[in-house]
C-alpha cells in the first residue's frame, strides 16, 4: 500500500515581503533583482533569494504588495 504524502503549507509570504530585507541586488535576464540581505541570516554577512519562504523574524513590509523595496 502506498503512503500518503503530506504536503506541507507553502508560506504566504517570502523575503520580498519582509521589512528586515535590505540590499536588493542582483539581476536577473529579465532586470528584476533576487538577492538580498537579512541582519537575521548570519548577521547579514550573506545573501538570500528574495524567494526564500517568511521565517520566524518575518514583519510585513508596509505600503507594499509586491514587494518591491520603497
Amino acid at each position: 500500500m502506498a503512503a500518503r504524502k503530506v504536503q506541507k503549507e507553502k508560506p504566504k509570504y517570502q523575503c520580498r515581503h519582509c521589512q528586515h530585507s535590505y540590499d536588493w541586488h542582483e539581476k536577473n535576464w529579465k532586470g528584476e533583482l533576487f538577492m538580498c540581505r537579512c541582519k537575521f541570516h548570519t548577521d547579514g554577512k550573506y545573501c538570500l533569494f528574495l524567494s526564500h519562504p517568511q521565517c520566524e523574524h518575518f514583519l510585513k513590509r508596509e505600503g507594499t504588495d509586491n514587494g518591491t523595496p520603497e
